[in-house]
C-alpha cells in the first residue's frame, strides 16, 4: 500500500511540474501580449494628438517586443504592423512606408481590416494592394547558425540548406555591423546581400557580402546605425536578380534596436538637433510689395495705381516644433518704406504674426506650407502723379488685421541648420481705419523671404 502511494505522489508531482512548464510559455505570451496591445493603445493616443513620429517610435517598440516573445507570426502582431501603416499613411505621409507595414500585417492575417475611425477610401483601397500582394516575398530555410569570422564557430557546409542567419536583435551605434550567413548548395546564388533600411529612409540599400567558402559576411555602415532602429533582412539572388532564398524579406525585416545610436534628424523648415530641445530661432529678409487700395498715408491722395514696392523687410522668429514636420511660431515682421520723400512718414512698418508650418515630406525637408494670423501695419511707397521730384513717393499702410499664407522650401545644410525660401501672401483688412496717426487701408502683400532656421 505503501509503495502504490509513492507511486501515485510521484505521478501527480510530474503532472503537476509538467502542468507548470506548460503554462510558463502561455503566461509569458499573455504578459507579452498584453505589453503589446499597451503600446498600441499609447500609440494611436499619441496618433490622435497629431503626435505621428512617437506613435511611429512606440508601434517599433511594439514591434520589438512580439520579435524578443517569438510572436512575429501572432494576430496581434499584425494589428501593429496595421497601425503602423495607418502613422505612415494618414500622419507621416509616407504612402511607400504605409503600403510595407499594410504587406507585413497582411502576410499574418490577410483578413485584417482597417478600423472605422481611422479608415479612409485611400488607406482602404492601400491595404487591398497590400493583401494582393502578400505572401510573393521569397522564402529561406534551414537553421540559425552562430556568426563565422572573427573567431566564430566552423561551419559544416554539407549540412547547410537555404539561408542560414543568427537574427540580430540589438547592436551598439557607431560602428560598423557585421553580420555573416550560410548558403547552402541547394541555392546557388548570384550574389548573396544585406538588404537594410536606416531610420526614416523608405527603401532598402544593398550591402553585397563576400564569400569565403559557404560562409558570407556583410556590414551594414555605421552611418546608417544612428536612430534608435534599423530594419535587415539577408537576400540570396539568382542571375535575373530575384530573391531565391532569404532571412527575413522586404515585407517582414529583421529589426534591430540601437544602443547608444543617435536619433531624430533634420526635419527641413526647423531642424531638429539631436536629443530633446524643441525650439528654433529664425533670421529671415526679403523683399515684395503690394496690391493697394485707398489713400496714401501722408498727402491722403487716392491710390490710383494698384501695385506699391516695399523694397526690404526682416522677420525674426522663434518656434516650437510640435513633431518632425510641424512647428509653431511668433514671429516680427519689420517693414522698411525705402524710397517715401514725404516729409514725417514713418521709416519703419512694424506687425506680429502667428504662424503655423507644415512640411509635406515625412523627413521633414523639401515642400513646406504655412500660415497664420497677425496685427500691426505694413507700408508700401507709391509715387504720386504732378508732385516735385523731392516729394513725389509717399506711403500706403494697410492693416491692422492679418491673415496670411504661404508655401516654401527647405533644405538642411547639416547640424542644426536649414535654410529656407518663402513666398507668403499676407491680407491687410482695415477693421479699424485708422491707428495713431496711420491712415489704414485694404490690401495684399506678397513677400519673398529667404533665411536661416536654427534648432537649439
Amino acid at each position: 500500500m505503501r509503495g502504490l502511494l509513492h507511486r501515485v505522489s510521484f505521478i501527480l508531482i510530474l503532472l503537476g511540474l509538467f502542468s507548470f512548464a506548460s503554462a510558463t510559455p502561455a503566461l509569458a505570451d499573455a504578459k507579452s501580449k498584453k505589453e503589446i496591445e499597451t503600446k498600441m493603445k499609447e500609440a494611436m493616443e499619441n496618433y490622435d494628438l497629431l503626435e505621428y513620429e512617437e506613435a511611429r517610435k512606440i508601434l517599433n517598440q511594439a514591434l520589438t517586443v512580439a520579435k524578443k516573445a517569438k510572436m512575429e507570426n501572432d494576430p496581434v502582431t499584425a494589428k501593429v504592423h496595421l497601425r503602423l501603416g495607418i502613422v505612415y499613411f494618414a500622419g507621416l505621409q509616407d504612402a511607400e512606408s504605409a503600403k510595407l507595414s499594410f504587406l507585413n500585417a497582411a502576410e499574418i492575417d490577410k483578413g485584417i481590416a482597417l478600423d472605422k475611425a481611422y479608415a479612409t477610401a485611400e488607406m482602404a483601397k492601400l491595404l487591398d494592394e497590400a493583401k494582393a500582394e502578400a505572401g510573393g516575398s521569397g522564402g529561406g530555410g534551414g537553421g540559425d547558425i552562430e556568426p563565422a569570422g572573427g573567431g566564430g564557430a566552423d561551419v559544416d557546409c554539407s549540412t547547410v540548406a537555404g539561408v542560414q542567419h543568427t537574427i540580430i536583435d540589438t547592436a551598439k551605434g557607431g560602428k560598423d555591423l557585421v553580420l555573416d550567413a550560410a548558403v547552402g548548395a541547394d541555392v546557388q546564388p548570384a550574389k548573396v546581400a544585406i538588404m537594410y533600411r536606416a531610420r526614416g529612409a523608405t527603401d532598402f540599400t544593398e550591402s553585397k557580402m563576400i564569400a569565403s567558402g559557404c560562409v558570407y559576411r556583410g556590414v551594414i555602415p555605421k552611418a546608417a546605425l544612428s536612430g534608435d532602429l534599423i530594419h535587415y533582412y539577408v537576400a540570396a539572388y539568382n542571375d535575373q536578380g530575384r530573391v531565391i532564398a532569404s532571412k527575413g524579406s522586404a515585407g517582414s525585416p529583421n529589426i534591430v534596436e540601437i544602443a547608444g545610436g543617435g536619433g531624430g534628424g533634420d526635419i527641413g523648415a526647423v531642424v531638429r538637433p539631436k536629443g530633446k530641445k524643441t525650439l528654433y530661432i529664425a533670421l529671415v529678409g526679403g523683399s515684395g510689395g503690394g496690391y493697394v487700395t485707398g489713400e496714401t498715408e501722408q498727402q491722403l491722395n487716392d491710390v490710383k495705381c494698384c501695385f506699391a514696392p516695399q523694397l526690404l523687410h526682416a522677420n525674426p522668429e522663434i518656434g516650437y516644433y510640435l513633431n518632425k514636420t510641424t512647428t509653431v511660431a511668433l514671429a516680427a515682421r519689420l517693414g522698411f518704406p525705402i524710397g517715401a520723400n514725404i516729409p514725417g512718414h514713418s521709416p519703419v512698418a512694424p506687425a506680429g504674426f502667428v504662424k503655423v508650418r507644415k512640411a509635406l515630406s515625412p523627413s521633414g525637408t523639401g515642400l513646406v506650407v504655412s500660415g497664420g494670423v497677425g496685427g500691426g501695419v505694413i507700408r508700401d511707397t507709391i509715387k504720386l502723379d504732378g508732385a516735385p521730384e523731392d516729394m513725389d513717393v509717399d506711403v500706403v499702410a494697410i492693416g491692422p488685421l492679418f491673415v496670411s499664407g504661404g508655401a516654401g522650401y527647405s533644405a538642411a545644410l547639416g547640424g542644426s541648420l536649414a535654410l529656407i525660401a518663402e513666398l507668403n501672401a499676407v491680407a491687410g483688412i482695415p477693421i479699424v481705419k485708422e491707428l495713431g496717426a496711420s491712415r489704414l487701408n485694404f490690401g495684399v502683400q506678397l513677400d519673398f523671404n529667404l533665411g536661416l532656421h536654427i534648432g537649439f
